[in-house]
């Protein structure tokens, strides 16, 4: 009877561990004292999120519950196998919003699966940026010609439909903050204690809501619920984000919501459009990524920085880029995967398409070679700053540390135009060198590392350097120089 005892003890143990807030994995994700640029857990072991939007399974009405999880757990899991640990999804999609049929009544279906997603991030050692909102107007919602492609009704709260009747009444009264505080309250209640939720975001692109996207009701609102959400959950971030940076308008939009906010984080969304104001928007996918990091720096300073939404679109967001079919090798996800923790960022970027294009073609393998370049860095230390060593073939992103330079190196012939407007594919660059001198100065080389992207081999150790001869690589390649 005591072996029986012990062995049950023992299992729970095991599915506490696994399963529940018992999992400590380093504590919870902070913002570094030392250099607000980063992140760490509380233990101080430095975290840098690697990872993609996760949102919701995006054909949830037409699968059963079990397909459903299945293909979450697919995510997780390879996100896991291949050294990411960050997603971000929406708890307020109808295959997850507890309060879907009448205000302040939850449905225990609803409660099941949102436990269930986070068992599985708990599983997986997967931290979570859970989306607390994101609809738009309360009923009747009709779409942006940039959200013509949308399911409709995606962004409309049918549940407080009678309840307000419109987006201005909701944030401004008293009954409208209840509501979003008691619903808050009880997903608090479920996960305030576990280290695996690595932030709560109030809103999904808070300017694109009917109440207008320079509002000082929205404005206010924002500031509030950060307080209150941070009393209640003292442990995690709270954040928030804003639409797609395409245009003077969004600009004036990220501009008008940075004013003396206690936003923890600077996060940006962009993507590759055709139809976008801003023609960065249509340049390499590298360079709107870079110039979106540096553009959020600017905004945001001395706050950890995030390409936190991005990807291909058609035209104003009209539908998934008809690029993704044929981009088989994920040309688009690499580069917008890569580049922004080359330019100071926080943590890889972050595409959204976890579904059409991620899940389709099974880009996971991009996210090996990037956390082994990032293993055993410290960026906080580090103090990382942003430069370029390009040469004539390539751009050479270039992040310069105290004791580590790493360096993601781009074809600059080669590019999403090139590849499938103009038919072209990506030719071998033999013989490329980057000179590091000027950055290593004097310091003493320890390791020279040169990261393969594309074929999923480990690094190779080059000569002892700071002229570094590149083996023939195809469309780009990292490199990492550890100093003595």
């Amino acid at each position: 009877m005591k072996m029986k005892t012990k062995l049950i003890s023992m299992l729970a143990l095991a599915s506490c561990l696994i399963f529940s807030g018992c999992q400590s994995n380093g504590g919870y994700v902070k913002v570094s004292d030392k250099n607000p640029n980063y992140t760490e857990l509380s233990d101080g072991t430095p975290y840098i999120a690697i990872g993609y939007n996760l949102s919701f399974p995006r054909w949830w009405d037409k699968m059963s519950e079990e397909e459903c999880f299945e293909m979450i757990e697919t995510h997780l899991k390879n996100i896991h196998e291949n050294g990411g640990n960050y997603v971000r999804v929406w708890f307020s999609h109808p295959f997850y919003e507890i309060e879907d049929q009448k205000p302040g009544v939850y449905n225990p279906k609803k409660i099941a699966r949102v436990k269930r997603f986070m068992d599985l991030a708990q599983k997986y050692d997967i931290r979570v940026k859970i989306c607390v909102e994101h609809f738009r107007n309360i009923r009747k919602y009709i779409p942006n010609e940039n959200e013509s492609g949308l399911p409709r009704g995606l962004f409309e709260r049918k549940a407080y439909d009678g309840e307000f009747k419109a987006m201005k009444e909701y944030f401004g009264s008293a009954r409208g903050k209840e509501l979003f505080l008691k619903r808050f309250k009880f997903l608090a209640d479920m996960f305030r204690d576990n280290p695996n939720v690595y932030a709560w975001e109030l809103w999904n692109e808070f300017n694109t809501t009917a109440a207008g996207p320079y509002s000082d009701l929205l404005l206010s609102w924002q500031e509030e619920m950060f307080a209150k959400l941070r009393k209640e959950c003292p442990n995690h971030l709270v954040v928030n984000s804003y639409g797609s940076f395409d245009g003077d308008r969004s600009a004036r939009t990220y501009k008008f919501f940075s004013k003396e906010t206690t936003n923890e984080i600077a996060p940006i969304h962009r993507y590759l459009d055709e139809g976008a104001k801003y023609g960065i928007c249509q340049a390499p996918v590298d360079v709107f990524s870079a110039d979106a990091i540096d553009t959020i720096k600017i905004i945001y300073p001395n706050k950890p920085a995030y390409l936190a939404e991005t990807g291909g679109v058609q035209p104003r967001h009209s539908g998934p880029i008809r690029f993704y079919d044929m981009d088989k090798d994920g040309i688009i996800f690499h580069d917008a995967f890569y580049t922004p923790f080359f330019r100071g960022a926080a943590g890889s970027g972050q595409p959204w398409h976890w579904d059409v294009y991620i899940y389709k073609h099974g880009l996971w393998k991009h996210i090996k070679p990037f956390s082994q370049l990032v293993k055993a860095i410290n960026p906080i230390t580090e103090d990382f700053k942003p430069t370029r060593l390009d040469t004539k073939r390539c751009r050479v992103w270039t992040i310069d540390g105290k004791k580590t330079i790493l360096a993601f190196v781009r074809d600059s012939s080669n590019d999403w135009k090139s590849e499938f407007v103009d038919g072209k594919k990506p030719v071998d660059i033999v013989g490329e060198n980057i000179d590091f001198s000027k950055l290593v100065g004097n310091r003493e080389i320890a390791n020279v590392r040169v990261y393969d992207l594309w074929n999923g081999t480990g690094p190779a150790y080059a000569k002892l350097s700071p002229k570094v001869e590149l083996p023939t690589f195809k469309r780009s390649i990292a490199i990492r120089i550890d100093l003595k």
